[in-house]
């Protein structure tokens, strides 16, 4: 059950960064930049679900196997555990990483509520023995302001200060790894009906959203008025968060007044006459 050859790694120790393509590089286990890209896309998804949702998720939880397994056995594991988690009323997407002790460890971003002495009782009984291999875990709530956990969950790239307090690009390089292609094991899964809708169908409203929004910036007026906010608010509210704001609701007849009454009417009759 249990890997004895300490070379025999599940994952890259050294990565190819990227590669030519005329598309989007993506797949968790072909190029660093096609991880990120992956990343990015999936930390989006799951802001936009819990949007979806109106309510916030529950729990973040870590188990961490402490034992190391060859790659059908790390399969077997899971299936088992997150079977029983289902029948217990989990529901949660999970991601999994290798460690550089050629282990693994699962985060789990739960959407379904539970007490805290029920989630310990449902993640006890449901996980597999420990006498199969040794685990442990971690579980704490989710905090109102998410983002920064998202973006742990899936490595995506984030900026940020580390514990020594130095200000760096890319806060999760180091404990990014990625998987070898071909060994079967999966990077990312769901206990029951996480997702609102499907993912596929949340992507696509993404795209449509981004792309209204990049219309919306290249209208007449919109990025100013968005900078006349942000000097309005004194700062308060970041210029980017304003821009996309107002670049989503570009046409709205608020945002069409306001810009007649900043930049005057002969400005706001250009307009309706191009409508």
């Amino acid at each position: 059950m249990y890997c004895s050859i300490p070379n025999d790694k599940i994952f890259q120790q050294k990565p190819l960064w990227s590669k030519s393509s005329n598309f989007k590089l993506k797949s968790w286990t072909e190029t660093v930049q096609g991880y990120l890209n992956e990343a990015q896309k999936l930390t989006t998804c799951l802001i936009r679900n819990r949007e979806l949702a109106r309510q916030p998720y529950t729990w973040f939880l870590t188990i961490y196997v402490d034992v190391i397994m060859k790659p059908k056995a790390i399969n077997d594991w899971w299936r088992q555990a997150s079977r029983n988690l289902n029948r217990n009323g989990v529901v949660a997407l999970w991601v999994r990483e290798p460690t550089r002790t050629n282990k693994v460890h699962y985060h789990l971003l739960l959407r379904s509520t539970h007490s805290r002495d029920d989630l310990e009782n449902i993640i006890e009984k449901s996980l597999p023995c420990r006498t199969l291999g040794r685990w442990h875990k971690n579980f704490k709530p989710v905090k109102k302001r998410d983002g920064r956990l998202l973006r742990y969950i899936t490595k995506a790239k984030t900026s940020g200060k580390t514990k020594a307090k130095i200000h760096v690009d890319d806060l999760y390089r180091k404990k990014r790894l990625l998987f070898k292609s071909g060994i079967g094991i999966r990077k990312v899964g769901t206990i029951g009906k996480f997702w609102f809708k499907s993912r596929e169908s949340i992507w696509k409203d993404v795209i449509a959203r981004e792309k209204r929004i990049s219309e919306g910036l290249a209208q007449k007026n919109i990025k100013r008025l968005a900078q006349h906010a942000y000097e309005f608010v004194c700062g308060y509210v970041p210029l980017a968060q304003i821009e996309r704001n107002f670049g989503y609701y570009w046409d709205a007849p608020s945002t069409q007044t306001w810009i007649e009454q900043v930049f005057g009417q002969e400005e706001c009759a250009e307009h309706k006459s191009i409508s």
